[in-house]
């Protein structure tokens, strides 16, 4: 004999369940996927194992986009990669796995790597305000002044976050001064090493209200150096 009671609780229980599998299809469809890093060789810093590495990362991803308001689409290492980069065309940041440790190291130097990711943030600043043709100057082939232009404001950053971490920018410094090169003759040429060494220690020592504005003065300021040569 049918028990109605048992059939109508029962009956409750499969609706339920189809209530709740419903509701998960529909999270599932609205929500918004995660980017992805494009290449087989590149590792969303999300799913590093390393978790003191992983956390510093996507905290200073979080720093970034605060700093220079705008939204960094993935963070992703890659172990091809020697370098850091901006993908403008997925906009994600891309650090070379082999080139953070090098930077990194000795142990105590991880302010290097995060300018490093900073001045490739201010890239992805320039990108957004549309000032890379600005900064390009008469010659459309030459990268100087937005290298500059970013070492300014990878100064300025580093600065805002010295407010709430121990930053010895005499160590930056010195790390710009090595990253220069003296391929003057090369469209890729970003600086001497004495040029960039003041440009982020400039944006270092100036005091702004806001990042457009940080950004204004790092414009006037390399527009004093000769982007040609």
């Amino acid at each position: 004999m049918l028990n109605p009671r048992r059939h109508v609780l029962r009956l409750r229980s499969v609706l339920g369940s189809l209530i709740c599998a419903l509701l998960v299809a529909m999270m599932a469809t609205t929500q918004p996927a995660r980017a992805e890093c494009p290449l087989e060789s590149q590792t969303p810093v999300y799913d590093i194992g390393f978790e003191f590495l992983r956390d510093l990362l996507i905290s200073t991803k979080s720093e970034l986009e605060q700093f220079f308001d705008i939204n960094i689409n993935e963070f992703c290492l890659d172990e091809e990669e020697y370098g850091a980069y901006y993908d403008m065309e997925f906009g994600n940041l891309v650090l070379g796995d082999s080139f953070l440790l090098e930077k990194a190291n000795p142990p105590g130097n991880v302010n290097n790597v995060i300018a490093i990711i900073a001045h490739e943030t201010a890239h992805a600043f320039q990108h957004k305000h549309g000032l890379l043709n600005m900064l390009v100057e008469q010659n459309p082939h030459r990268v100087k002044c937005i290298e500059l232009h970013a070492d300014f404001l990878t100064g300025g950053y580093m600065r805002w976050r010295a407010q709430d971490f121990d930053i010895n920018h005499i160590k930056l410094t010195t790390m710009f001064y090595r990253l220069g090169d003296r391929v003057i003759e090369s469209d890729s040429h970003h600086g001497l090493g004495p040029e960039r060494y003041v440009t982020f220690l400039q944006g270092f020592n100036t005091v702004a209200g806001d990042v457009i504005t940080l950004s204004s003065m790092g414009i006037a300021y390399v527009s004093q150096a000769d982007c040609d040569e």
